[in-house]
């Protein structure tokens, strides 16, 4: 299970469009809100749908959206959308891990993420 959610990730991270440039935290969620034409509560709603305990609101979106707050999604809640779905979700994980630590995404360092539906 563990091997199978971390070769997804790897084919994720590096076979997603929207992330082919550098893109900041809040750009990814404001594009990937926008794609889907979902609110802020829809699209925290559709995040949530199969996970537990995410801590994830329409005002926890609406913070990573405008960087009003110091606020990032939690590794592990990114890391359990991308084992968990096969659609824009798992692509919205990867594409915010590659925001956040663009660093570690181009270091070769993670050599291979899945590509989500």
């Amino acid at each position: 299970m563990i091997k199978h959610a971390l070769d997804k990730l790897i084919t994720v991270l590096y076979n997603t469009d929207v992330m082919k440039n550098m893109f900041t935290l809040a750009q990814v969620v404001r594009c990937h809100r926008a794609e889907q034409q979902l609110s802020l509560r829809s699209f925290a709603e559709a995040l949530n749908k199969n996970l537990i305990n995410t801590g994830i609101t329409f005002n926890t979106i609406r913070n990573w959206e405008n960087d009003a707050y110091p606020s990032e999604p939690r590794m592990d809640v990114l890391f359990e959308c991308i084992a968990t779905y096969n659609d824009w979700r798992a692509r919205f994980a990867a594409d915010c891990l590659r925001a956040m630590y663009p660093d570690l995404i181009g270091s070769k360092i993670v050599i291979h993420v899945p590509t989500a539906g």
